[in-house]
């Protein structure tokens, strides 16, 4: 039980990331825990405190959470990072459209002011905070959906410069470092516009084979091969911002980045095909880039229309790409915003036809056609739902018991927390495992679970640590190691070395013993 006296020593010990790791008995399962066992008393302290948010949060901020697999990179950075960029930048502000000025037109009109002048204008500051993000919704009578999705266009300045990427990549892993997650995959676009202007030099029709081998004629594997380039110049940058393997080193420097490459679904059928053929090249080349995903609201008239036509797409190159992994921005709808017709097979033909293996969202899965039956086939293919709680309150106006978080987890589809945008909610990761244990009465277990999933469905290459998705056992060749241990067998050790998926599995489970082995919940 949790002593009366314990509670000083619990919020000193929090904030701390050097403490060490108690041993653990070397004959004990990791995973085998009884009831005398750390993890049952740390889920003890946390229904102790249930009804007291604050605690919880704290709780949530320092416990590991392995990975967040949905995350746009541009939407992930916060307004105010933005504005200080733009300031160091050159860049200029209308005060009158509350919009950015590129640094070469700043003559243009009398009215404009210099960037750096804004943090003595706090006015038209607070404006442009608001402008890029959902921050105090709803204002000027903008919905959470208008409001969420204009606001990537109002950044777009800042966010769509190379010379900022690095700056926007180090910005999110020191803040996942900061909430003890180890592996991010984040959304971005490398060689966007070009690739489009390539299909658009090309006649559409419907012979996929014909169309891809029309855009490789055209030179599409030379955009391949900058692509790939950019990726690794990036992640040279982003080393060099972090100041990794130096002695100032940033946190950041101890998460692993990965990329999904995205493509806008709302272009003409020739640009979105031009990108996903892109996309799957890049993945196979790339083993930076980890998979790819659809983007742009799912509501919009041309993503509606082309739906299924999309769906076919991703499913050619399923065919002729089966190693490349596909995350599926699908059910980001409900009910009045948009027809009824609409809401009846987006998740099912995102995973019968595109043969994805995760989906974003699915938060209209009950609007589906035959939707019990739809939960059950994804839990026998095991594809995985990134929930994203704060976002689907924003956009759709879904939450508490109007969201199927619930059924998801009753109907054992695996599923996992994710921010969607950060910066642009308003949020972080933390956030959202307080949200779902609050709202859904989730125990430590619980989280642990959520959190094990994130890696378990991640895209990163490998065996899996574990034997089976239920996470009651992990694989045999470790089954004699202990989490946190500095002396791992030989064949622990090699298995580890040649999985990175089965890696940061590892690092999660020696996180959680060092995160159980703290003594405020004694």
């Amino acid at each position: 039980m949790l002593k009366p006296n314990s509670l000083p020593l619990f919020l000193g010990l929090l904030v701390s990331s050097t403490l060490v790791v108690s041993r653990v008995v070397a004959q004990e399962s990791p995973i085998a825990r009884t009831a005398q066992q750390p993890e049952a008393l740390v889920a003890e302290w946390f229904e102790k405190y249930r009804d007291r948010p604050p605690m919880l949060r704290a709780f949530v901020q320092r416990m590991p959470k392995g990975g967040d697999i949905h995350s746009h990179l541009s939407g992930a950075v916060y307004a105010e990072h933005y504005l200080e960029w733009a300031a160091a930048d050159g860049y200029c502000v209308d005060p009158q459209a509350e919009t950015l000025i590129e640094p070469s037109a700043c003559g243009q009109d009398s009215n404009y002011f210099p960037a750096s002048q804004l943090f003595s204008n706090t006015v038209t500051y607070d404006a442009l905070v608001n402008n890029w993000s959902t921050r105090n919704l709803p204002f000027a009578g903008q919905s959470g959906h208008d409001q969420f999705f204009q606001a990537f266009g109002n950044f777009s300045p800042i966010s769509d410069s190379a010379t900022r990427q690095d700056d926007m990549v180090a910005e999110v892993a020191n803040r996942a470092a900061s909430q003890h997650i180890s592996y991010l995959e984040l959304m971005l676009t490398t060689e966007g516009s070009a690739v489009r202007q390539l299909g658009r030099e090309v006649s559409w029709n419907r012979d996929f084979a014909q169309f891809r081998q029309q855009l490789l004629d055209r030179g599409l594997l030379d955009r391949v091969a900058k692509g790939s380039q950019q990726i690794a110049d990036l992640e040279r940058q982003v080393a060099a911002t972090l100041g990794c393997r130096t002695a100032s080193a940033q946190p950041g420097c101890d998460v692993t980045v990965r990329y999904l490459q995205q493509t806008t679904r709302t272009r003409s059928p020739q640009e979105v095909f031009a990108q996903l053929i892109y996309a799957f090249e890049l993945a196979k080349a790339d083993a930076r880039v980890v998979g790819i995903n659809l983007v742009a609201p799912e509501d919009h008239p041309v993503a509606l229309r082309d739906y299924t036509l999309q769906m076919e797409m991703l499913k050619f190159l399923h065919d002729q790409f089966p190693q490349v992994k596909v995350a599926l921005h699908a059910g980001e709808l409900t009910l009045g915003l948009v027809p009824p017709d609409d809401l009846r097979f987006h998740i099912r033909q995102a995973v019968e036809v595109a043969q994805a293996q995760r989906i974003g969202h699915g938060v209209d899965i009950f609007y589906e056609d035959d939707p019990f039956e739809l939960m059950a086939e994804m839990r026998r293919r095991g594809v995985l739902v990134e929930i994203c709680l704060t976002s689907n309150e924003v956009i759709l106006n879904v939450q508490g018991q109007e969201h199927p978080f619930q059924q998801y987890w009753a109907a054992g589809v695996p599923i996992a927390l994710a921010s969607d945008d950060e910066g642009i909610s308003r949020i972080d990761l933390s956030n959202e495992f307080l949200v779902a244990a609050l709202r859904y009465n989730l125990g430590y277990r619980d989280l642990k679970r959520l959190a094990r999933n994130s890696l378990e469905y991640s895209f990163s290459p490998g065996q899996s640590l574990w034997q089976a998705p239920d996470f009651g056992a992990i694989a045999s060749v470790c089954a004699e190691d202990i989490p946190g241990s500095t002396n791992l067998s030989q064949g622990c050790t090699t298995f580890l070395q040649e999985s990175d998926r089965a890696r940061s599995q590892w690092q999660l489970e020696s996180q959680f013993a060092e995160f159980e082995s703290l003594n405020w919940w004694r």
